[in-house]
């Protein structure tokens, strides 16, 4: 899988967006846990058939709250963007445990906007696929998708809790299954493995 397959892949008709590091570069906050606190940026990553477009995402961490935005763009040198989707959360944990950290965060609010014409035609053409369930899409207007399928993505549902873990080394993080897995309801499911995407850190 390329790296660029993370939140939206599947979604970029309809929504769109990691490897073990030694625990020595984790960064501790000074209540002992890992500290996630500030903006994580990918690079612009190809996504789609033969590599033709392109993705970037960015999250912010800052007092508990986690958002995150993944644009997707037509072109694969992230030019003219098509397809942006939000998603809003509160963080719990941060706890080391062998190599990586442990945390949890509950869903706030997930959007997804269409930017270009082309794509609103798209969404109201196939509003049981690549519609999420819905119609009346419009450009540069957000709509709610937390709980619905999007194309072969089904997000989770406002109130719902996932369990994650993240790799830190230096300024880059990776995680195990934010923002591509949206199952893992229990500690039980929590991935064990990074997901290929790097994300740096371009602020604290």
């Amino acid at each position: 899988m390329k790296p660029a397959r993370t939140l939206l892949l599947a979604a970029l008709l309809a929504a769109a967006g990691f490897l073990p590091t030694p625990a020595p570069f984790l960064a501790r906050a000074d209540d002992g846990k890992v500290d996630l606190q500030g903006e994580w940026t990918t690079d612009c990553l190809t996504i789609g058939r033969n590599d033709r477009h392109g993705i970037v995402t960015r999250i912010t961490i800052h007092g508990g709250r986690m958002h995150a935005i993944s644009q997707i763009y037509a072109r694969n040198g992230c030019q003219q963007p098509t397809v942006q989707v939000r998603y809003e959360g509160t963080l719990d944990g941060g706890l080391k445990d062998h190599g990586s950290l442990l945390f949890a965060h509950t869903v706030s609010a997930i959007t997804m906007t269409p930017n270009d014409g082309d794509v609103v035609a798209h969404y109201n053409g196939d509003p049981k696929g690549t519609g999420c369930g819905l119609s009346g899409w419009k450009e540069n207007i957000p709509f709610d998708v937390d709980g619905r399928t999007c194309a072969a993505i089904t997000f989770a549902r406002k109130g719902e809790t996932l369990f994650d873990r993240a790799w830190i080394d230096g300024n880059r993080l990776r995680f195990a299954a934010f923002p591509l897995k949206w199952s893992n309801r229990s500690p039980d499911d929590r991935p064990q493995s990074p997901l290929e995407t790097v994300y740096y850190r371009t602020s604290y």
